[in-house]
């Protein structure tokens, strides 16, 4: 019932959204099994070609020192794009924490004119439009 319910408020079918869902999820899923098989075979490659010229152990050694050498550097690439992701929420918090207090001076120094303008904005809420825009 519920199912029902919330596909008459949504206005589409739920059905579609979840069937469509499931075969993406489906098809990504072969793509990524078929893309680590290329991976699999595209190291196994290079390690039998690798092989021919610093023998086997050299070649395990020499795929070895380049897979360390790609995860550092994504780490490095994640650990930059982080600290400007935190940079970023520290100048919004910043930006939020300045505007409070503007609007804590302003509460402070003109009392009446916040609260002509709290009861300006509850009573466009309270006896705005009721319509629906579709």
């Amino acid at each position: 019932m519920l199912f029902s319910l919330l596909s008459l408020l949504v206005g589409t079918s739920v059905h579609r959204t979840v069937a469509r869902t499931k075969r993406n999820g489906i098809f990504v899923a072969i793509a990524v099994v078929l893309l680590l098989t290329a991976y699999t075979l595209a190291v196994v490659a290079g390690a039998i070609w690798l092989s021919g010229i610093y023998g086997p152990i050299g070649a395990a050694l020499f795929l070895a020192a380049a897979a360390l050498l790609i995860a550092i550097v994504v780490l490095v690439i994640m650990m930059v794009i982080n600290a400007q992701e935190a940079r970023r929420a520290a100048e919004r918090r910043q930006a939020l924490e300045s505007l409070a207090a503007a609007g804590i001076g302003l509460i402070r120094a003109q009392p009446l004119l916040t609260a002509g303008v709290l009861a300006a904005v509850v009573a466009a809420n309270l006896l705005g439009s009721k319509r629906n825009d579709d």
